[in-house]
């Protein structure tokens, strides 16, 4: 369950809620489980039920001052769930709470609910409650179609609310918080003794808690309860200027109309306008009403509610609830602009009964484009004024303006709070607008006399509640507020504004009266809740609509979508979560999106936690680009959030991205299937054909099939040709040129078909009635000729003509021939075009039999025949609509290795293979691992280039068909934290069927690493380590080097004889992913065999490896020999038999060819500087190192003398020693030390005919000169030391220091007895001791600056000779600077030019775009006057006109 695994996250307090389960709700129990102490003479105490999850957190504007439950403040009432179940006040008990702007929500949206469930219900013969609030609660009870609720003395109840997707399980307690005024803080109705009301409010403010902001503006951000009531999906629109008349649009769309009823005489009008009630029109206009706002829900108990109890089709589109709210008053924004609008929107909101303080939601009931009331018929003109109408001639000093009429627009609201408390709200005493204007909404600015309202006042002030408890101001209010209206209209007159109001006032009392006489037998309580039962409505016009309100609610129902997906996690990270839709139609695609976002858990009083929104993405997504697509959407919420996306016909692929502090639930809503989820999940249903690649192919298969019926028609034939024509040619091909090369893609296609579909069987038959199916005489790629001749004469006629030549008279011969039985055969061909000849019935019946095995599978065959056109039409197939889906169909194959636990800060190579491309395709690479950092590389095994990168990934590339393959290379780094075994998957991605496929059987999961570690002693050439590399056989190897150091730039290089063969430049860190080692050993004879055998089976397994799929996943095989292995990998990467051969002698038999391979690595640019510590500490390690050496020579030179097994052995243990590589355990002081390690990465099985050893040629030429040296005069080692002794005595301090010196070089002199016994190294450390210690000045000479080897006494010869040296440099510098300063003037005289010709060059454009513009201007201006000219005469002819006109009205007036 989500519960479980969002409660094994340490950082929640408290486990998600449970989704909502039937078989729990049983279950439950509804005690708290701990059982009191019994006492003597009474019975079991248990204690009550507290919520686990603490008390709930109210909004700020409500102060909690104690907790209470419902034996506390009902002393003299039972408790109860629900005392009345036909309706309910939450109005008039809870004004002391209203200032609370969630309260007012909860209330309001309750209502609405109420309202579009039960009105309806409620007012038919048998009234029936279809939605009942309380019902979401459960307590003492069972889970039921009908649960009885009943009242919990322990005080635990659960409730069943929607929330992130899904119907939960919500549990609270009867703890209801009080005021310090001992009030109530939570919605009740007037009924004190029902708890529904808390309960409910309890367990959506839980909810609430989980979205709201606290940022001190609002209570309400995006949090709406009707969905947590009803699972309905929340749209939020926002009311904007820019598109008021799509607003308007939309509205029509989804609300009911209001129409005047249709009249059918004079005198019924009449009649109807007085005695019909308002209950008669309201009903009628609510059952339309109906029929849209209401939904089959599972809380709803509709079977018992007479005419509703019918069970009715799905709705043809999805159904819809709409309301609107408005931005409560917030004195401290800081947009002047927001302010401007809110006080325009609270000035409005006053004239219609509302108030801008108290916001909350106003549910839209009905839209209207007509009158309210049908306007009265023009009284009847007598037939004798119909002759010769005088016209009525008004004579004005200006023209008269057109009077532009606006349209009706008017929208029906219904609201608790229209009116609320207007009555004692406070005018402000520094306005300068009359109290005539806030007590009445308006004030007429016309010259119009003012309407009287005192009786409308009264009337008011007794009530206007009608039958149904609704309120009467449907045209009341209207009535109040239609001077205004009609003001800003300007529509009505005077005369008409009074019929209205007389009409509406005595519509409206008739009404009321009835109401009274039928509700007299009702209480006073029962009529005081019926008053507030349902919420009053009233008309207000679309433009204050769109002042008063800033956004607009639509609830779509998702019951009445026919396929929903759904995606819920509940992780708390800051990583995206991806998923990706494909979606496919034939049609516009409308999809409603749903998000909901958890920014923080659930917290009680006291704790604060920071929150943020949520943030979806919605985008177009391609795997073949690394780009970004198109953004589509981009929501951020607290809540949920919805909106309408609507996509173009055809296939699109979109890619959500997710980020939400610690849950998400994705919901999508269509009228069209689709895929919706992770890539694994989605990618398979990319190699499907598009619907629209399907259904062209469907017409172009159909169009065939119609000509194959009406093959014998002589009338239909040529029109069902053409149909078959126009479906196979893309549209808009005008080209004859093209529609010919058309005409024969399709010819080779169809033929193509007819192979598939007759399996290659009776090709004969089949050719001849193709031929008489396309009338297609020329040379194409049919197959199949006659049975006879191939299988009979082919052979003999080879035999015998094949050493033969022709002669002019057999050529002529076999020429006429041929042309004699061509004639015949086209003669034949369009004889059976000819309907009632035997040919065209055989080819009709062979045509027949075909579409007979083609509608065995009619779609496969249709898509095979429009790709076969696809494939063979480049030129013309982009102009098909179905080519667009091309870029969304892509084929995958997976390939996935194992890989075991890594420590921190190391390195380690995870795939290496080699992948054999068919054909030039374009591949997608995508790597799936959990580890840090991975790298991928791909390198060409014929050119050795490595394909380039893209944001550290492989770029999607287009591979070309090679000999050698392509290696994938997967190197990864661990980081600070170790890394736990895992699997590492590669993806291929492709647009063809043809996928790269393995060079061998499976993939190899275990490499063998050599691993050696250098400290770095900075050098002249700054060489960090060099090593040879002996090769016994040919071998594939990976190379990487790391320094201690991550800003060292390094070059690591492989050289061949002593030339670069390979290099790479890094920082910190090179790798060289591949690299192919040639021996110079040559293979034994049983190994050339393997080798060859090996060899052929590799080249069988590379061709039928090309006709089938490998595996997906790697399995383990069984461990063969590692030699033939080590053949295998050398030789299967080639492709033919030659290439394969060639390789072979290349690599193993050409001894003539010598490899001696090195890997050195260098620091560049003198770019690892080290400290004095540093030094100091790496000189020290390599003394240690020496001494070691030196030791061990000592000591193995007495034993110079052993057997040469003991030498064998010791050869072989160094060997093993090379193989293995030094084990890198640190010792004292290492830790600080810069050092680099080189690592050489093999297969397994290759491991051991690989050899590397460090280069120590330098050391070895200095210990084999040394050696000779003494060979060839002993004693010269002793006596070059004693030399150097002398020379550092003669520089020491003489007076106290030369006869100890004298006397240690005496007892350091060694008899000739000691002189093999004595190292002469030894003693010059152990001098070199004492002069550290005895020393105690420094000689400066050498720091001194010094310009002769020997002092000598300056004179002027010396002088001159300084002198002239110094004019030589001064000479031979200023040549220097002449030289240079005559190339950069050089330099600028060419600059100086060439911003001439620049400048010369933007002048004459400069002149040709004036000239161009003068052309252009001198059009313009020749148009000009031509207009102005015609201007000129029409005013002309329209004053001649007038001035007939008038005189001829002068004549008129004279008679």
């Amino acid at each position: 369950m989500l519960s479980k695994e969002a409660g094994s996250n340490e950082k929640w307090r408290f486990p998600i809620w449970p989704e909502w389960n039937d078989a729990d709700i049983n279950a439950e129990k509804w005690d708290t489980g701990k059982a009191g102490k019994e006492k003597p003479g009474k019975g079991q105490i248990s204690p009550a039920f507290d919520d686990p999850e603490g008390k709930i957190k109210l909004p700020a504007s409500l102060k909690v001052h104690s907790w209470k439950r419902p034996q506390e403040f009902l002393t003299k009432e039972v408790p109860v769930i629900v005392q009345n179940e036909t309706s309910f006040d939450l109005v008039s008990a809870n004004e002391h709470i209203f200032c609370c702007e969630l309260m007012r929500w909860i209330v309001s949206e309750i209502y609405a609910l109420w309202r579009i469930y039960n009105e309806n219900s409620l007012n038919s013969e048998t009234p029936t409650v279809v939605w009942k609030p309380w019902e979401h609660i459960y307590g003492l009870c069972k889970s039921a179609k009908e649960p009885i609720i009943v009242y919990n003395k322990f005080g635990k109840y659960a409730l069943k609310l929607y929330w992130m997707g899904c119907w939960r399980k919500i549990i609270v307690d009867d703890t209801m918080p009080f005021s310090e005024e001992e009030n109530l803080l939570l919605p009740a109705t007037t009924s004190q003794n029902e708890l529904w009301p808390m309960l409910l409010s309890k367990a959506i403010i839980k909810l609430a808690n989980t979205s709201i902001y606290a940022t001190g503006r609002r209570e309400m951000e995006e949090f709406t309860v009707m969905q947590t009531l009803t699972g309905w999906i929340p749209e939020v629109i926002p009311i904007q200027p820019e598109y008021l008349d799509k607003v308007w649009g939309f509205l029509k769309e989804i609300v009911p109309e209001f129409t005047l009823p249709e009249r059918k005489s004079p005198e019924l009008e009449i009649t109807q306008d007085d005695t019909k009630t308002e209950e008669t029109r309201d009903s009628e206009l609510k059952s339309e009403q109906s029929s849209v706002n209401k939904l089959p829900d599972s809380t709803e108990r509709a079977e018992t509610a007479g005419n509703i109890s019918k069970e009715t089709p799905p709705p043809p589109e999805p159904e819809v609830v709409a309301y609107a709210a408005c931005t409560p008053l917030y004195l401290f924004e800081e947009d002047i602009f927001s302010l401007t609008r809110m006080a325009d929107s609270s000035e409005k909101m006053r004239q219609y009964g509302l108030c801008h303080i108290h916001s909350h939601p106003v549910l839209i009931t009905r839209t209207r484009s007509c009158p309210l009331v049908a306007p009265p018929e023009p009284p009847a003109i007598p037939p004798w004024k119909l002759f010769r109408p005088k016209k009525e001639v008004v004579l004005k000093c200006e023209p008269p303006e057109p009077v532009v009429e606006k349209p009706e627009k008017f929208v029906e609201i219904a609201s608790l709070f229209i009116k609320y408390k207007l009555d004692i709200m406070k005018i402000p005493t520094n306005t300068h607008v009359s109290k005539s204007i806030l007590k009445k909404g308006f004030q007429s600015m016309s010259h119009l006399a003012s309407v009287t309202e005192t009786d409308e006042n009264e009337y008011d002030s007794n009530g206007d509640m009608n039958q149904n408890g609704r309120h009467s101001n449907a045209e009341d209010y209207s009535q109040k507020t239609s001077p205004s209206l009609q003001q800003n209209a300007e529509v009505l007159s005077k005369e008409e504004h009074d019929n209205i109001s007389l009409a509406s006032k005595q519509t409206s009392e008739k009404a009321d009266t009835d109401m009274r006489s039928q509700t007299g037998t009702k209480s006073k309580d029962e009529t005081a809740s019926e008053k507030i039962s349902v919420s009053r409505e009233t008309w207000i016009t679309f433009e204050d609509f769109c002042i008063c309100f800033q956004r607009l609610y639509v609830f779509h129902k998702p019951d009445t979508y026919a396929y929903s997906y759904q995606k819920t996690s509940f992780k708390s990270s800051d990583e995206e979560v991806f998923y990706y839709l494909i979606v496919d139609s034939v049609m516009p695609i409308e999809m409603l999106v749903s998000f909901s976002a958890l920014v923080h858990w659930y917290v009680t009083e006291g704790t604060q936690q920071e929150c943020s929104t949520g943030v979806l993405r919605i985008e177009y997504f391609s795997w073949k680009s690394v780009a970004p697509g198109e953004l589509v959407l981009k929501m951020h919420t607290s809540a949920t959030k919805a909106t309408i996306v609507n996509l173009p016909v055809g296939r699109h692929i979109l890619l959500f991205a997710v980020a939400c502090p610690m849950g998400h639930h994705i919901q999508l809503y269509t009228t069209v299937p689709c895929v919706f989820g992770e890539e694994d999940a989605v990618m398979p249903a990319l190699q499907k054909e598009s619907s629209r690649f399907i259904e062209q192919a469907t017409v172009i298969l159909r169009a065939v099939g119609n000509v194959i019926n009406n093959y014998s028609n002589e009338d239909e034939l040529p029109k069902a040709l053409k149909e078959l024509e126009a479906a196979y040619c893309p549209p808009g091909l005008q080209d004859s040129k093209r529609a010919e090369e058309n005409i024969k893609i399709f010819n080779n296609a169809f033929w193509y078909l007819i192979e598939y579909v007759s399996e290659k069987k009776d090709l004969y038959r089949y050719k001849f009635a193709f031929r008489s199916f396309t009338l297609s005489f020329e040379i194409t790629d049919i197959s199949g000729g006659d049975i006879v001749f191939s299988e009979i004469s082919e052979e003999k006629s080879l035999s015998s003509c094949e050493n033969q030549t022709p002669t002019s008279e057999e050529e002529a011969a076999a020429l006429k021939i041929q042309a004699i039985w061509r004639g015949t055969y086209i003669r034949k061909i369009l004889k059976s075009r000819e309907p009632g000849t035997k040919e065209n019935t055989d080819v009709e019946e062979t045509l027949k039999n075909l579409w007979t095995m083609i509608e065995l599978n009619f779609e496969e065959c249709a898509v095979t025949l429009l790709r076969e056109i696809f494939k063979r039409n480049f030129n013309s197939v982009e102009n098909f609509p179905c080519y667009e889906d091309e870029s969304c169909k892509m084929f995958f194959i997976d390939y996935a290795v194992t890989y075991a636990d890594q420590p921190p800060n190391a390195w380690f190579l995870v795939f290496r293979e080699i992948f054999i491309v068919p054909e030039d395709m374009f591949i997608l690479t995508k790597v799936f691992t959990t580890i840090p950092s991975c790298r991928l590389h791909v390198l060409d095994n014929d050119t050795q280039e490595e394909m380039p990168h893209a944001f550290f990934n492989v770029a999607p590339h287009v591979y070309p068909k090679n000999k050698k393959g392509y290696t994938f290379v997967a190197e990864a780094h661990t980081g600070e934290q170790p890394v736990p075994g895992g699997k590492w998957k590669l993806r291929f991605c492709t647009s063809q069927s043809a996928l790269p496929f393995l060079s061998r059987e499976a993939v190899n999961e275990t490499f063998s690493t050599l691993q050696f570690k250098e400290y770095y002693i900075p050098n002249k050439e700054f060489l960090l380590f060099r090593y040879f590399v002996k090769v016994t056989a040919p071998h594939t190897a990976t190379l990487q080097v790391q320094t201690s150091n991550s800003d060292v730039l390094i070059k690591l290089q492989v050289l061949d004889n002593e030339k670069e063969i390979t290099s790479v430049i890094g920082k910190g860190n090179a790798v060289i992913p591949v690299f192919n080692f040639r021996s110079n050993q040559s293979l034994l004879s049983s190994q050339l065999k393997k080798l060859q055998v090996i060899q052929s089976n590799t080249v069988k397994g590379l061709e039928t490896g090309q006709l089938k799929k490998r595996s997906r996943n790697s399995s383990k095989d069984s461990k063969a020999s590692s030699k033939a292995d080590l053949v295998q990998e050398c030789s299967v990467i080639l492709t033919d038999e030659s290439s394969a051969s060639e390789n072979f002698d290349n690599n193993v038999g050409s001894p003539e060819q010598s490899h001696q391979y090195s890997i050195e690595a260098l620091v560049l640019h003198d770019s690892w500087p080290l400290t004095e510590g540093e030094s100091l500490l790496v000189q020290d390690l390599k003394e240690k190192q020496k001494d070691d050496i030196k030791v061990k020579k000592i000591a193995n030179s007495p034993k110079s003398t052993r057997g040469s097994k003991d030498t064998v052995s010791e050869k072989t243990e160094k060997e093993d020693s090379w193989k293995e590589g030094a084990p890198l355990e640190s010792q004292p002081g290492e830790a600080n030390a810069p050092y680099c390690i080189l690592r050489i990465v093999s297969d397994q099985k290759e491991a051991e005919f690989l050899e590397v050893k460090k280069d120590t040629r330098r050391v070895d030429a200095i210990r084999a000169m040394k050696e000779a040296w003494e060979s060839a005069e002993p004693g010269r080692a002793v006596k070059a030391f004693q030399e150097r002794m002398r020379f550092i005595n003669k520089y020491a301090v003489r007076d106290s220091e030369e006869p100890i010196a004298e006397a240690e070089t005496d007892t350091l002199t060694p008899s000739s007895e000691e002189e093999g016994k004595q190292s002469p190294q030894r003693a010059i450390d152990l001098r070199l001791e004492t002069q550290q210690k005895t020393w105690e000045l420094i000689d400066l000479s050498p720091y001194t600056r010094k310009t002769m080897s020997e002092p000598v006494l300056i004179n002027e010869s010396i002088i001159q000779q300084q002198q002239i040296r110094k004019e030589e440099n001064f000479n031979h510098f200023r040549q220097l600077c002449m030289l240079v300063m005559e190339q950069r003037q050089k330099e600028k005289n060419e600059r100086i030019l060439l911003k001439q010709n620049i400048l010369e060059m933007y002048e004459n454009l400069q002149a040709s775009l004036d000239e161009a513009r003068g052309r252009v201007y001198s059009i313009r201006e020749a148009y000009r006057n031509e207009l102005l000219e015609a201007e000129r005469r029409k005013e002309e002819e329209l004053a001649a006109l007038e001035a007939a006109l008038k005189a001829e009205r002068k004549k008129n007036r004279k008679r």
